[in-house]
């Protein structure tokens, strides 16, 4: 059994997508702009420079981070609500866990939210570590490259090592990376996405 797994957090560990959505409603109504295909066309995975251009025509540099800045206003004092693991899941890591697995967050979220959900759900005992790129300004990781550096910081063999996720970016970096991928199909990516993986898993193990 491999010893290192690493795990996405939103749509894997954890359904965030109701304080997600909230937050870009916030954002967006501060920007002072109408959007009315908003739940039409959101998806949550994509990053946030990504949904500004698939929300708005006329996305701009400016834009992007006139919507970041509001959006990490209202969702990092939001308190997260409405997030929580899917069912089985702190099961499933206490297992691992039992087993003698190190256990890791790779995530596309920021790092300081990510620090106060992990907070809300106890694990910051439980997992070895989270890393999101804002760890490393100016860098531009992809997530891939994310992956190799914390595997080569903390001298891990990708052939000991796991990557699960819910979306096609989480199964293409972990194969970018070498390590065995896991597609998880009740998160936010689609099961057609996901058949890349080396397996796919229905429900938590």
């Amino acid at each position: 059994m491999r010893k290192h797994w690493f795990f996405d957090f939103d749509g894997t560990l954890c359904d965030t997508e109701a304080d997600i959505k909230d937050a870009w409603r916030s954002a967006i109504r501060g920007l002072g702009r109408d959007c009315p295909h908003f739940d039409a066309v959101y998806r949550t995975g994509p990053t946030l420079d990504q949904m500004v251009a698939m929300l708005f025509d006329d996305a701009t540099p400016e834009l992007v981070e006139r919507t970041r800045a509001l959006f990490k206003t209202s969702y990092d004092t939001s308190g997260f609500p409405q997030t929580h693991p899917y069912a089985g899941v702190p099961a499933w890591l206490a297992a691992l866990k039992a087993q003698g697995c190190h256990l890791y967050v790779a995530t596309n979220k920021r790092y300081s939210p990510m620090g106060a959900l992990m907070a809300k759900m106890d694990w910051l005992t439980l997992f070895d570590g989270y890393y999101s790129f804002d760890m490393y300004p100016g860098a531009r990781l992809k997530k891939h490259e994310l992956l190799l550096r914390v595997m080569k910081a903390r001298g891990i063999d990708p052939s000991d090592a796991v990557m699960v996720g819910d979306t096609k970016g989480d199964v293409d970096a972990g194969k970018a990376a070498g390590l065995h991928t896991v597609g998880c199909t009740w998160g936010y990516g689609t099961r057609e996405e996901l058949e890349g993986a080396d397996e796919l898993i229905d429900a938590v193990p």
